[in-house]
């Protein structure tokens, strides 16, 4: 059975189905010890036998279907879904649009962004749209912009190396993100979902 699974997870398929492209695959097959199997394992050994599950609502609304009152999203917690209802909900605006989109038609300037994982994808298939964005986010962005984002893949190697425009001048991102790499294994070490295999912080200066 072990076997299988080992065999299952190293398919392009098995892998694509939970959102992993294969580009992150073959990153973690080569600098993870073990592969993409040992990685999945032990990210499992740390969900359940490392990290403290009676807050970890992430995985239990995996295993259960449900939160509890006691292991929720803090948005759902009675004092704070209290604040939503009495009015603080009408400060969230939601957009069906990708980032560069949305950054291209707002008037309003962004100091936090939250990236996730997406620029896996774009970087491995679409980067020229990679590209279009980070140039989005440094022309929106205000004075003392935070960004975060991780990867499925161990290390990211294509933001740093994109080129955008400010004011007539070329700059690689290289030149304007600050990362705090410290605070970032910090916290990743933290993270209750543990399925990515890199997190990132960085100021972006401007």
């Amino acid at each position: 059975w072990k076997k299988f699974i080992r065999w299952a997870v190293r398919r392009d398929t098995t892998l694509s189905l939970l959102g992993v492209p294969r580009p992150q695959r073959l990153q973690v097959e080569r600098y993870y010890k073990g592969g993409i199997a040992q990685f999945i394992e032990d990210s499992m050994e740390a969900v359940f036998a490392k990290l403290p599950l009676q807050n970890n609502y992430f995985w239990r609304v995996y295993l259960t279907g449900e939160y509890t009152t006691e292991c929720c999203p803090e948005y759902l917690k009675k004092e704070n879904f209290e604040k939503l209802k009495g009015g603080l909900i009408d400060q969230v605006t939601t957009h069906t649009t990708t980032v560069t989109s949305f950054l291209r038609e707002t008037d309003s300037t962004i100091s936090r962004f939250v990236l996730l994982d997406h620029m896996d994808w774009l970087a491995f298939f679409k980067l020229p749209y990679l590209r279009e964005e980070w140039q989005a986010i440094v022309d929106k962005a205000a004075p003392e912009t935070k960004i975060i984002y991780r990867s499925g893949g161990m290390e990211v190697d294509y933001v740093e190396p994109l080129q955008v425009d400010i004011k007539g001048k070329v700059h690689t991102m290289r030149e304007l993100l600050h990362f705090k790499p410290e605070m970032a294994k910090e916290l990743h070490v933290k993270d209750r979902v543990h399925t990515y295999g890199s997190f990132y912080i960085a100021d972006l200066k401007k």
